[in-house]
């Protein structure tokens, strides 16, 4: 089937019909471009929370399986794809807070819950100020947060390339994520917990770059995001620009992020989706069109980069 135009349906893929707890269509977007004209506010353009292309099918089910098994969603896919928008746009259209934590190689596995603020109490032990409340001493992190403001709303909370720390990091997610409970660090009596009906959505996400734990895979439902395509590319721009958007130089833009990804060494990671937008828009404003050495440029500083030697004399 063809794909129609809100981005319901996947080339090859049929109509899914389910119980949806997380339906896009009920995201009806804004025309940015008229917003901004009527209230002589800002430029126009959509923010990267703010509209996401639900373009395959499959994804959206994929989204519902998390919800209803309360299992984290890990998405793989090259740089570019969607990977970290997804939980935002997903906390949007719920109506839920969102929260997000970006690994790094020093994350420790109890970042997620807590970290521990060493140098606040040596200052106030050398002060002669320690406070007798050791929760002061233990910032919460984005799960614990999720937990406890439960009661209120619930959250989606993105967990940023997870492949980028130690081993030891995903294992440590099986019992707070599993149980939905973990100890208070500073009393092992106490603990935090949340019900199942107000558990977080965890969407955790990789560049694949370490292979992770075969236990931690096993508690997680497991999409593979693609690069993105023309007709992909061309729906994100209209729900960016909204009315500024204009078909032929996204065509134009389009075809050149392709022309250039297809023209990498295998492996290489090519443009992104915000990259293509920040191409498009900055084309669009300063009147570069591609074809001419103005573009040659504009493409080698927004889209090509460091990726291959450039020379824009070419």
């Amino acid at each position: 089937m063809r794909p129609d135009e809100s981005g319901g349906g996947q080339p090859g893929v049929d109509v899914l019909r389910y119980a949806k707890e997380f339906d896009p269509v009920r995201d009806t977007g804004r025309d940015t471009g008229r917003a901004a004209a009527a209230s002589g506010g800002d430029d126009g353009y959509a923010e990267d929370d703010e509209v996401y292309v639900f373009d395959d099918e499959r994804l959206v089910l994929a989204v519902n399986v998390a919800l209803k098994t309360g299992r984290p969603l890990l998405l793989y896919g090259p740089p570019g794809s969607g990977k970290s928008s997804l939980a935002p746009n997903v906390a949007r259209i719920l109506g839920w807070r969102h929260r997000s934590f970006v690994v790094t190689a020093r994350t420790e596995p109890e970042d997620l819950m807590w970290r521990f603020d060493a140098l606040r109490r040596l200052n106030d032990a050398q002060a002669n100020a320690l406070s007798e409340d050791m929760a002061v001493y233990y910032p919460r992190g984005p799960l614990w947060l999720a937990f406890e403001e439960a009661g209120a709303s619930r959250s989606v909370v993105l967990i940023d390339e997870i492949d980028k720390a130690d081993p030891d990091l995903p294992n440590s997610l099986l019992e707070p994520l599993g149980s939905l409970s973990f100890p208070v660090p500073w009393d092992s009596g106490r603990r935090v917990t949340v019900t199942p009906a107000q558990a977080p959505l965890v969407v955790i996400t990789t560049n694949d770059e370490r292979e992770l734990p075969r236990p931690f895979l096993r508690r997680c439902i497991v999409f593979e995001l693609s690069a993105p395509s023309e007709e992909h590319l061309l729906r994100v721009a209209r729900k960016h620009l909204g009315a500024r958007y204009d078909e032929t130089l996204a065509r134009q833009v389009a075809g050149a992020l392709l022309n250039f990804r297809d023209r990498l060494d295998d492996g290489a990671a090519g443009p992104s989706t915000a990259e293509f937008l920040d191409a498009l828009k900055a084309g669009q404003q300063l009147g570069v069109v591609p074809g001419t050495p103005e573009w040659q440029v504009l493409e080698a500083v927004a889209l090509r980069k460091r990726r291959d030697a450039w020379d824009h004399r070419a």
